[in-house]
Protein backbone atom coordinates (compact mmCIF):
# COMPACT_ATOMS: atom_id res chain seq x y z
CA UNK A 1 0.00 0.00 0.00
CA UNK A 2 2.83 2.34 0.86
CA UNK A 3 4.60 1.51 -2.41
CA UNK A 4 1.40 2.18 -4.33
CA UNK A 5 1.08 5.55 -2.63
CA UNK A 6 4.63 6.44 -3.61
CA UNK A 7 3.96 5.46 -7.21
CA UNK A 8 0.80 7.57 -7.22
CA UNK A 9 2.66 10.53 -5.75
CA UNK A 10 5.40 10.23 -8.35
CA UNK A 11 2.75 10.10 -11.05
CA UNK A 12 1.09 13.26 -9.76
CA UNK A 13 4.45 15.02 -9.61
CA UNK A 14 5.21 13.94 -13.16
CA UNK A 15 1.86 15.25 -14.44
CA UNK A 16 2.29 18.54 -12.62
CA UNK A 17 5.81 18.83 -13.97
CA UNK A 18 4.55 18.21 -17.50
CA UNK A 19 1.91 20.93 -17.24
CA UNK A 20 4.36 23.32 -15.57
CA UNK A 21 6.85 22.74 -18.38
CA UNK A 22 4.16 23.32 -21.01
CA UNK A 23 3.04 26.53 -19.28
CA UNK A 24 6.63 27.80 -19.07
CA UNK A 25 7.22 27.01 -22.76
CA UNK A 26 4.01 28.79 -23.70
CA UNK A 27 5.01 31.91 -21.77
CA UNK A 28 8.50 31.79 -23.29
CA UNK A 29 7.01 31.64 -26.79
CA UNK A 30 4.69 34.57 -26.02
CA UNK A 31 7.72 36.58 -24.89
CA UNK A 32 9.57 35.69 -28.09
CA UNK A 33 6.58 36.80 -30.17
CA UNK A 34 6.43 40.15 -28.35
CA UNK A 35 10.16 40.64 -28.86
CA UNK A 36 9.86 39.83 -32.58
CA UNK A 37 6.89 42.11 -33.25
CA UNK A 38 9.00 45.24 -34.02
CA UNK A 39 11.01 43.25 -36.59
CA UNK A 40 7.84 41.80 -38.09
CA UNK A 41 6.23 45.24 -38.25
CA UNK A 42 9.30 46.71 -39.97
CA UNK A 43 9.18 44.03 -42.65
CA UNK A 44 5.45 44.55 -43.17
CA UNK A 45 6.06 48.29 -43.57
CA UNK A 46 8.66 47.48 -46.23
CA UNK A 47 6.06 45.41 -48.07
CA UNK A 48 3.51 48.21 -47.67
CA UNK A 49 5.92 50.63 -49.34
CA UNK A 50 6.53 48.19 -52.22
CA UNK A 51 2.77 47.78 -52.76
CA UNK A 52 2.22 51.56 -52.61
CA UNK A 53 4.94 52.08 -55.24
CA UNK A 54 3.33 49.37 -57.39
CA UNK A 55 -0.02 51.17 -57.12
CA UNK A 56 1.53 54.43 -58.28
CA UNK A 57 3.21 52.63 -61.21
CA UNK A 58 -0.15 51.04 -62.06
CA UNK A 59 -1.83 54.45 -62.09
CA UNK A 60 0.90 55.85 -64.32
CA UNK A 61 0.27 52.99 -66.75
CA UNK A 62 -3.54 52.85 -66.73
CA UNK A 63 -4.50 56.36 -65.63
CA UNK A 64 -6.21 55.25 -62.43
CA UNK A 65 -5.59 53.11 -59.36
CA UNK A 66 -6.91 49.55 -59.41
CA UNK A 67 -10.65 49.47 -58.78
CA UNK A 68 -11.77 48.42 -55.32
CA UNK A 69 -14.70 46.16 -54.47
CA UNK A 70 -17.83 48.28 -54.68
CA UNK A 71 -20.77 46.75 -52.83
CA UNK A 72 -23.10 49.69 -53.47
CA UNK A 73 -22.95 53.05 -55.22
CA UNK A 74 -26.01 54.62 -53.54
CA UNK A 75 -24.91 54.81 -50.80
CA UNK A 76 -21.24 54.23 -51.59
CA UNK A 77 -20.09 51.08 -49.79
CA UNK A 78 -16.73 49.40 -50.35
CA UNK A 79 -15.57 46.01 -49.12
CA UNK A 80 -11.86 46.60 -48.43
CA UNK A 81 -11.14 42.92 -47.78
CA UNK A 82 -12.12 41.18 -51.02
CA UNK A 83 -10.12 43.29 -53.44
CA UNK A 84 -8.35 42.50 -56.73
CA UNK A 85 -4.93 43.93 -55.86
CA UNK A 86 -3.16 40.59 -56.33
CA UNK A 87 -4.60 40.23 -59.83
CA UNK A 88 -4.13 43.81 -61.00
CA UNK A 89 -0.59 44.22 -59.66
CA UNK A 90 0.69 40.79 -60.79
CA UNK A 91 -1.17 40.59 -64.10
CA UNK A 92 -3.89 38.23 -65.32
CA UNK A 93 -3.24 35.80 -68.19
CA UNK A 94 -6.21 34.38 -70.09
CA UNK A 95 -6.27 31.00 -71.80
CA UNK A 96 -8.68 31.72 -74.70
CA UNK A 97 -9.25 28.01 -75.31
CA UNK A 98 -11.13 27.50 -72.03
CA UNK A 99 -11.58 31.05 -70.60
CA UNK A 100 -9.47 30.14 -67.58
CA UNK A 101 -7.24 32.82 -66.09
CA UNK A 102 -3.98 32.51 -64.20
CA UNK A 103 -2.16 34.95 -61.95
CA UNK A 104 1.48 34.69 -60.83
CA UNK A 105 1.70 31.10 -62.10
CA UNK A 106 -0.87 29.86 -59.56
CA UNK A 107 -3.79 27.49 -60.10
CA UNK A 108 -6.00 28.64 -63.00
CA UNK A 109 -9.68 29.45 -62.44
CA UNK A 110 -12.67 30.30 -64.59
CA UNK A 111 -12.70 33.98 -65.56
CA UNK A 112 -16.44 34.40 -64.97
CA UNK A 113 -16.23 32.84 -61.51
CA UNK A 114 -13.40 35.14 -60.41
CA UNK A 115 -14.94 38.35 -61.76
CA UNK A 116 -18.31 37.41 -60.20
CA UNK A 117 -16.55 36.76 -56.89
CA UNK A 118 -15.15 40.29 -56.90
CA UNK A 119 -18.17 41.88 -58.61
CA UNK A 120 -15.74 43.49 -61.02
CA UNK A 121 -15.48 44.14 -64.74
CA UNK A 122 -12.69 42.38 -66.66
CA UNK A 123 -9.28 43.19 -65.27
CA UNK A 124 -7.25 46.06 -66.70
CA UNK A 125 -3.88 44.32 -66.37
CA UNK A 126 -4.96 41.47 -68.60
CA UNK A 127 -3.56 39.62 -71.62
CA UNK A 128 -3.71 36.32 -73.50
CA UNK A 129 0.09 36.18 -73.30
CA UNK A 130 2.20 36.01 -70.15
CA UNK A 131 4.58 38.60 -71.59
CA UNK A 132 1.65 40.91 -72.30
CA UNK A 133 0.85 41.75 -68.67
CA UNK A 134 2.61 44.30 -66.51
CA UNK A 135 4.21 43.01 -63.32
CA UNK A 136 4.06 45.99 -61.02
CA UNK A 137 4.78 44.09 -57.83
CA UNK A 138 8.16 42.35 -57.37
CA UNK A 139 7.80 38.62 -56.90
CA UNK A 140 9.17 38.76 -53.35
CA UNK A 141 6.32 41.07 -52.33
CA UNK A 142 3.57 39.22 -54.22
CA UNK A 143 2.48 36.87 -51.45
CA UNK A 144 -0.79 35.08 -52.17
CA UNK A 145 -3.57 34.10 -49.80
CA UNK A 146 -6.68 32.19 -50.81
CA UNK A 147 -10.12 33.74 -50.60
CA UNK A 148 -11.67 30.60 -52.06
CA UNK A 149 -10.47 27.09 -52.87
CA UNK A 150 -11.44 25.12 -56.00
CA UNK A 151 -11.83 27.25 -57.94
CA UNK A 152 -8.99 29.22 -56.45
CA UNK A 153 -9.44 32.93 -55.85
CA UNK A 154 -6.50 34.81 -54.39
CA UNK A 155 -5.78 37.81 -52.20
CA UNK A 156 -2.65 39.84 -51.66
CA UNK A 157 -1.11 38.68 -48.41
CA UNK A 158 2.19 39.19 -46.66
CA UNK A 159 4.90 36.90 -45.40
CA UNK A 160 7.95 37.26 -43.18
CA UNK A 161 11.36 36.32 -44.53
CA UNK A 162 13.64 37.86 -41.91
CA UNK A 163 16.02 35.30 -40.39
CA UNK A 164 15.70 37.25 -37.15
CA UNK A 165 12.17 35.88 -36.73
CA UNK A 166 12.08 32.10 -36.13
CA UNK A 167 9.50 30.06 -38.04
CA UNK A 168 7.70 28.98 -34.87
CA UNK A 169 7.27 32.64 -33.88
CA UNK A 170 5.76 33.58 -37.25
CA UNK A 171 3.18 30.82 -36.81
CA UNK A 172 1.95 32.54 -33.65
CA UNK A 173 1.15 35.74 -35.56
CA UNK A 174 -2.10 36.21 -37.48
CA UNK A 175 -1.80 38.37 -40.60
CA UNK A 176 -4.85 39.60 -42.47
CA UNK A 177 -4.71 40.14 -46.21
CA UNK A 178 -4.04 43.66 -47.47
CA UNK A 179 -7.12 45.88 -47.26
CA UNK A 180 -7.68 48.47 -49.97
CA UNK A 181 -10.04 51.36 -50.74
CA UNK A 182 -9.70 53.71 -53.71
CA UNK A 183 -13.29 54.85 -54.38
CA UNK A 184 -13.70 56.78 -51.14
CA UNK A 185 -10.52 56.58 -49.05
CA UNK A 186 -11.06 57.97 -45.57
CA UNK A 187 -7.44 58.80 -44.79
CA UNK A 188 -5.95 59.67 -48.19
CA UNK A 189 -8.60 61.55 -50.22
CA UNK A 190 -7.89 61.39 -53.94
CA UNK A 191 -5.51 58.44 -53.54
CA UNK A 192 -6.05 55.16 -51.70
CA UNK A 193 -6.10 53.63 -48.25
CA UNK A 194 -3.95 50.50 -47.88
CA UNK A 195 -3.57 48.60 -44.62
CA UNK A 196 -3.08 45.24 -42.95
CA UNK A 197 -3.93 43.91 -39.50
CA UNK A 198 -1.47 41.90 -37.40
CA UNK A 199 -2.60 40.07 -34.29
CA UNK A 200 -0.82 38.11 -31.60
CA UNK A 201 -2.29 36.49 -28.51
CA UNK A 202 -2.16 39.74 -26.55
CA UNK A 203 -1.52 42.49 -29.08
CA UNK A 204 -2.96 43.94 -32.28
CA UNK A 205 -1.26 46.23 -34.79
CA UNK A 206 -2.61 47.98 -37.88
CA UNK A 207 -0.06 49.10 -40.46
CA UNK A 208 -1.21 51.34 -43.28
CA UNK A 209 -0.37 54.28 -45.50
CA UNK A 210 -1.56 57.09 -43.26
CA UNK A 211 0.07 58.74 -40.27
CA UNK A 212 -1.92 57.14 -37.44
CA UNK A 213 -1.00 53.57 -38.47
CA UNK A 214 2.37 53.97 -40.11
Amino acid sequence: MQAAGIVLLLGVIAVLGFFAYGFAQSKLLEARVRAALPVISAEVRHQRDAIAQALEAYKAQFGAYPPDHLISRQPLVVDPVTNTLFYELCGVVLNPANTNIQVAGLEPADLAYVTNFFHCAPFRNFSERSDGVKRFLPKEHAASRQFHDDPDVFALGCYITSEAVPFEVVWEVDFSTWRYVSSSPTNNPGKFDLWIEIKTKDHAVTIGNWAAVQ
